[in-house]
């Protein structure tokens, strides 16, 4: 089932990050940013499309655990969609950004505990309350 809340935060930090990525990559291709609309709006696209991916990920557990595990199970599951979604924008990026790819591993992994945090709360509260 999706929980939705972890999906809009997910989608959310990965438009936020975009906008982020927008304003670096801008900086460093040839042209600047009115040269590069295309290319630049597709960049924050596919930090949303992360997001997006992110967010209904939610229940795959690659470390089992309710402590610290659950942490290093998002960033490492994070970690895991940011280098398959920045190895297709790797792949297909005329600049061969390799800050671009980095970047989006690291997004990737900041998307997934920013809404493994967030989610979070609701679980305890709910615990809390039965």
């Amino acid at each position: 089932m999706v929980d939705y809340k972890r999906f809009i935060i997910s989608i959310v930090t990965g438009a936020v990050l975009g906008v982020a990525c927008i304003i670096g990559v801008g900086l460093r291709v040839p042209g600047g940013y009115a040269d590069n609309i295309g290319y630049l709006i597709g960049i924050w696209a596919m930090r949303v499309v992360l997001g997006i991916i992110i967010g209904l990920a939610g229940g795959i557990i690659l470390i089992k655990g309710e402590g610290w595990e659950k942490w290093v199970n998002a960033g490492l599951r994070g970690t895991l969609f940011g280098i398959i979604v920045s190895a297709a924008v790797l792949l297909m990026d005329q600049y061969v950004g390799y800050s671009t790819f980095v970047a989006g591993i690291a997004y990737g992994t900041i998307i997934d505990l920013v809404a493994t945090f967030f989610t979070k709360k609701k679980k305890e509260e709910k615990i809390e309350k039965d």
